[in-house]
């Protein structure tokens, strides 16, 4: 059994976990069941109520920007706490292999080989090849399938995906302060492309799904990252926790404005509403961020905080990979079949039984998740523990991150004597 070392030194500041952020993970993929569990129809009479409820199912696909965002945020902080360790890049892509790839092609295997092989199921047509699938690219070619194609889901994982790929390249080498203006630059490059792409012509879709559409989620959750490291290493700034969550709600306000009450589709709703909700939901991970940081110091915290450390958000947030991974295809396969069999149609105009279904699915799924995580993904994540950590390199001024500001502050300035040795040491030789 290989000899385990110390974890990298986390600079002061840092927490080795945030469960904060399990909540707000919780939160997207309740989102996302919200938005992908919507079997109301409203083709005939609208009630208020159920137009209100359909709203209410309509809203969760921002579900998915606060999941970018918080790959953004998660990702970058690891990459940044490892920089200059001979092993960077090895332990980076081992563990998003062991987190990621296990569950993604056990989902391929049963859902595009196992199932339509048993004729169990009706294999959804595809204009394109599964080879999309296998190789994390659906999101090229998902915008321009007639069905979606079997998985059409996926597309996020593979955005996800090649940003892990990219990402540690771009960050090896870089200075802090040139990680921070590389998020920044991204960010603000990314709706421009948006822009591009809607001048060009191209489908909604494809500004939804394409990954440069989509960076500046990813980069708002990484500078937020760079931010924080920089606090860890230079001292605290004047930024308080309800400065961020009241900066988030705000931004979230603005993003519901200019996308017209959170419109997935449409020129101004995608070229600026998607950035404004991706700059809100960085600054609510950040005011996270800062609370668990107040807590652990034992300092007082809001009250609202308290919401993200609910047992059962949290455990949301713990399954939501394996969540993401199957609701779809189990609403697709069984729940629609059912509903189809209990009220004669896959869909109902019925508020009431759109809400019923949505507990149950969610439910349902809920529990897969868990078995999913207990009985497997966990298993390959314990071998993440079984790699070696290579110990932090040192530079002139010593290991990375272990000065603070108060440190700094209190360094007394040599004494006569001895700034007079230091000098005759440093005088040039005759």
């Amino acid at each position: 059994m290989t000899a385990r070392t110390p974890s990298p030194t986390l600079a002061p500041g840092h927490l080795a976990h945030l469960p904060s952020l399990d909540g707000l993970r919780g939160i997207a993929i309740l989102l996302v069941l919200l938005h992908n569990f919507d079997v109301l129809d409203l083709s005939g009479p609208r009630a208020l109520g159920s137009v209100l409820v359909k709203e209410f199912f309509y809203v969760g696909w921002i579900g998915v920007q606060l999941f970018f965002v918080l790959s953004g945020y998660l990702i970058t902080r690891g990459l940044l706490l490892t920089q200059g360790q001979s092993d960077y890049f090895q332990r980076f892509f081992i563990k998003r292999v062991l987190r990621i790839f296990p569950l993604y092609y056990l989902a391929l295997l049963v859902f595009l080989l196992l199932l339509p092989a048993t004729g169990l199921v009706e294999q959804r047509s595809m204009q394109y090849s599964s080879l999309w699938l296998w190789t994390y690219l659906s999101n090229w070619t998902t915008p321009y399938e007639p069905t979606g194609g079997p998985l059409p889901h996926f597309w996020s994982l593979a955005v996800e995906e090649q940003f892990y790929l990219v990402w540690p390249l771009l960050l090896w080498k870089l200075r802090l302060r040139h990680v921070w203006w590389l998020c920044l630059a991204l960010t603000a490059l990314s709706p421009l492309l948006r822009l591009l792409l809607v001048q060009q012509g191209f489908p909604a879709e494809a500004l939804y799904e394409f990954t440069f559409s989509r960076m500046d989620a990813l980069t708002a959750g990484a500078a937020l990252a760079t931010w924080d490291q920089g606090r860890a290493l230079h001292g605290a700034t004047r930024w308080r926790a309800w400065h961020l969550q009241a900066l988030g709600l705000l931004l979230l306000m603005a993003a519901a404005v200019a996308s017209h009450g959170f419109r997935r589709i449409g020129a101004v709703p995608q070229v600026v509403g998607y950035s404004l909700l991706a700059l809100s939901f960085a600054a609510l991970t950040g005011w996270a961020v800062l609370t668990d940081q107040a807590r652990s110091r034992g300092a007082s915290v809001s009250r609202w905080s308290a919401v993200l450390r609910w047992p059962v958000l949290r455990c949301f947030g713990q399954y939501s990979y394996a969540i993401y991974v199957f609701h779809k295809p189990l609403h697709d396969l069984v729940g629609e079949p059912l509903l189809a069999r209990w009220t004669g149609q896959a869909h109902t105009a019925d508020a009431g039984v759109a809400l019923l279904y949505f507990a149950a699915a969610t439910t349902v799924t809920f529990g897969l998740g868990g078995l999913s995580w207990q009985l497997f993904e966990r298993h390959f994540l314990a071998l993440k523990d079984r790699l070696p950590t290579a110990a932090p390199q040192t530079s002139r001024t010593g290991i990375r991150g272990t000065v603070t500001a108060a440190q700094r502050r209190n360094f007394k300035t040599p004494s006569g004597a001895l700034r007079a040795a230091l000098r005759e040491r440093q005088a040039p030789r005759r």
